[in-house]
């Protein structure tokens, strides 16, 4: 009942024990509560990070196994994860847009300097921080490892994306698509981390896809109206099955399409794999990386990598 047939503990033990540590962790936070969504979000991302960690110390693997690694390419990989998330965000928009859902006007300049254009901005994307990476540690970091590793990576990014579209359940707006679009967004993440390894990578695509709508378009994100663009005012236009509604781009069933269609090109293409993508994570290899089936073995320092097939 305990332990599988490798002497290790089965894996319903494993996400008990994360879960009473998180949530053990995360309630001593919240006594210190903080300011802001960021600082209400803290304890999360802290309290994911230390169960993570725990669990994989107890198991005998390093804390960069997690999927955090640390080393120099960590700033490169999530500022290409933010590039690659708002190209999503931004394609799902234009989608919505070209179908006559969206459109924009533009506000008063006067007075509009580089300070404050700049400031709103930086101010959005502190805002969406915290939350971006808290989400990911929680369901991508070790419940999404622990499940890939006894189930295959395809059931956890199925399994990881139900739990994170639960989540928002409480999101004012939500609706049926929302709910699809907040699941399929968990898709698109499950694939980039399967095929980076890199939670970097990762909560980068998390904190563009949040930041394109909540800033660059001035949308909401998932129902919240969160951050406000000073140079335009967006309006929504036709059924909010089409614009999103209240919830945003998230609610619209063009997002759905976009989401899905990306995933599964990630998930299907042989171009991107973590050694190539994620060399840091893959050097700590995160649990599920046992799971994967590599067509050649040659992982051996200074030589290329294998290619890796899901």
């Amino acid at each position: 009942m305990l332990r599988d047939p490798e002497g290790r503990l089965r894996l319903g033990w494993r996400v008990l024990l994360f879960l009473a540590l998180f949530l053990g962790v995360a309630a001593f936070g919240l006594l210190v509560p903080l300011p802001g969504i960021p600082g209400a979000t803290l304890p999360v991302l802290v309290a994911a990070l230390v169960a993570g960690w725990v669990l994989l110390a107890v198991e005998g693997r390093p804390p960069g196994a997690l999927g955090f690694h640390l080393s120099r390419a960590a700033g490169r990989e999530t500022v290409a994860g933010l590039a690659l998330g708002i190209g999503v965000a931004l394609l799902a928009v234009a989608a919505i847009a070209l179908a006559g859902g969206l459109g924009w006007s533009l506000t008063s300049w006067e007075g509009v300097t580089a300070g404050s254009v700049l400031l709103p901005a930086l101010g959005a994307l502190w805002l969406f921080t915290i939350p971006a990476f808290a989400e990911e540690a929680l369901f991508r970091g070790y419940p999404f490892q622990a499940l890939a590793e006894s189930w295959g990576t395809g059931a956890a990014v199925l399994v990881t994306s139900a739990l994170f579209a639960t989540l928002h359940l409480w999101n004012p707006h939500l609706t049926v698509l929302g709910l699809l679009n907040i699941f399929a967004a968990g898709v698109f993440l499950g694939a980039i981390y399967v095929r980076t390894a890199s939670l970097w990578w990762v909560c980068g695509v998390h904190l563009g896809w949040n930041w394109g709508h909540g800033f660059l378009t001035g949308l909401p994100v998932s129902g919240l109206d969160l951050a406000e663009n000073p140079l335009i005012e967006a309006s929504q236009r036709g059924p909010d099955w089409l614009s999103g509604g209240g919830f945003g781009p998230e609610g619209s069933a063009l997002s759905v399409l976009v989401l899905l269609g990306v995933s599964a090109a990630f998930w299907r293409t042989e171009r991107i794999r973590p050694e190539q993508f994620g060399p840091g994570a893959l050097r700590d290899a995160p649990l599920w990386i046992g799971r994967m089936r590599p067509r050649d073995r040659s992982i051996e320092k200074g030589r290329d990598a294998a290619t890796f097939e899901a």
